[in-house]
């Protein structure tokens, strides 16, 4: 066996062994550490005069969630609406990154309990203008 194949074998089964790496700042969301959970509805598609191009769908790459004297939390958005984060107990204000286009996040606020998860369906409102 050459020397770069062996070398390759060994990091992969190190790799196997020890499991993928995870920062240790930002340890990843699991369904078994995530305490909030849910979807975000983002809305019906735009409808279109004839003629004109649409668009794209308003797409919030994160939530950030935030309360007074902690640091905010950020969680990404999957392509299909939804997110998992684990949070400490309190209650927590949310709001996206970027914001919606002349739209409002509801609710706006979540409770996460001292145990137990709680799931969140958000929606993006249009703002009355």
């Amino acid at each position: 066996m050459m020397a770069g194949a062996r070398a390759g074998l060994v990091l992969f089964l190190l790799s196997v062994a020890c499991g993928p790496a995870q920062p240790a700042s930002q340890p990843a969301a699991t369904a078994t550490s995530a305490n909030v959970m849910g979807t975000i509805d983002r809305g019906a598609s735009p409808t279109c005069p004839a003629d004109e191009p649409c668009d794209p769908v308003a797409v919030a790459l994160m939530l950030v969630f935030s309360r007074p004297g902690a640091p905010d939390v950020r969680v990404r958005v999957s392509a299909d609406g939804t997110f998992a984060v684990h949070l400490d107990p309190g209650v927590y204000s949310i709001a996206m990154a970027p914001p919606a286009f002349h739209g409002t996040l509801q609710p706006s606020t979540v409770h996460v309990p001292e145990s137990g998860a709680v799931v969140v369906q958000l929606r993006i409102v249009k703002s009355s203008v």
